[in-house]
């Protein structure tokens, strides 16, 4: 008996710890929603192949496509993304080394004889992965994705079957390891420097103390 009340003490405490747990959401809207740090994607040089890589044009960060397909850049700037074949059917959009926590898209059919193709997008985040499937029409398609506070996205992947001709206007934003872009924008400093620069701001108040004297 006193076992069996030990059982159901424990299984009590792990429900009551699994319905403490947040439940963490990823929002997927319709519409082209800025955030307030959001930077555009860009490309600098012209790009051919199954890895694209594209800077942020406020703090420089790289944002890396991949696909299974091969891409290219039709232009610089913040220009579209294609395939060679005239259809991407998949691109996963990720920050190597970092997360964020919103996403902007927009991708285009521009297929000739499509109307409107349908799509799918996973999201991966710190708390795991979630979906959101639309239909892509002839014409803008924005979506923003925004992580909910204390979630993280690691990777975005767009698939569609029967395949979108170029994904334009990329912007991301609550990008890890950076500060909100205007002004001081740039990368966080490391512990380190913050420890060098406290040091030596230290040794400043001390020779100020000594030549007071």
């Amino acid at each position: 008996m006193i076992y069996s009340r030990k059982v159901l003490s424990l299984v009590g405490a792990v429900l009551v710890a699994s319905t403490a747990l947040p439940a963490y959401a990823v929002t997927f809207t319709p519409g082209n929603n800025p955030q307030a740090d959001e930077q555009n994607v860009l490309y600098s040089t012209s790009q051919t192949g199954t890895n694209i890589t594209g800077l942020t044009n406020q703090t420089n960060t790289s944002v890396l496509f991949t696909s299974s397909e091969t891409l290219q850049t039709t232009a610089l700037g913040q220009a579209n993304l294609t395939a060679t074949d005239g259809a991407i059917n998949n691109v996963t959009i990720g920050v190597p080394g970092r997360t964020y926590g919103d996403l902007i898209l927009n991708p285009l059919v521009g297929v000739p004889g499509l109307q409107s193709v349908p799509a799918t997008v996973s999201v991966l985040t710190n708390s795991g992965t979630f979906t959101f499937n639309y239909n892509l029409t002839q014409g803008n398609n924005f979506l923003t994705i925004l992580a909910d506070s204390g979630q993280t996205i690691t990777s975005t992947t767009i698939t569609s079957s029967g395949g979108f001709a170029d994904l334009r206007q990329v912007r991301v934003s609550g990008l890890s390891g950076t500060v909100p872009p205007g002004p001081g924008t740039g990368t966080m400093p490391e512990p380190t420097s913050l420890l060098l620069l406290g040091s030596g701001l230290v040794g400043l108040g001390w020779m100020r103390r000594r030549l007071a004297r």
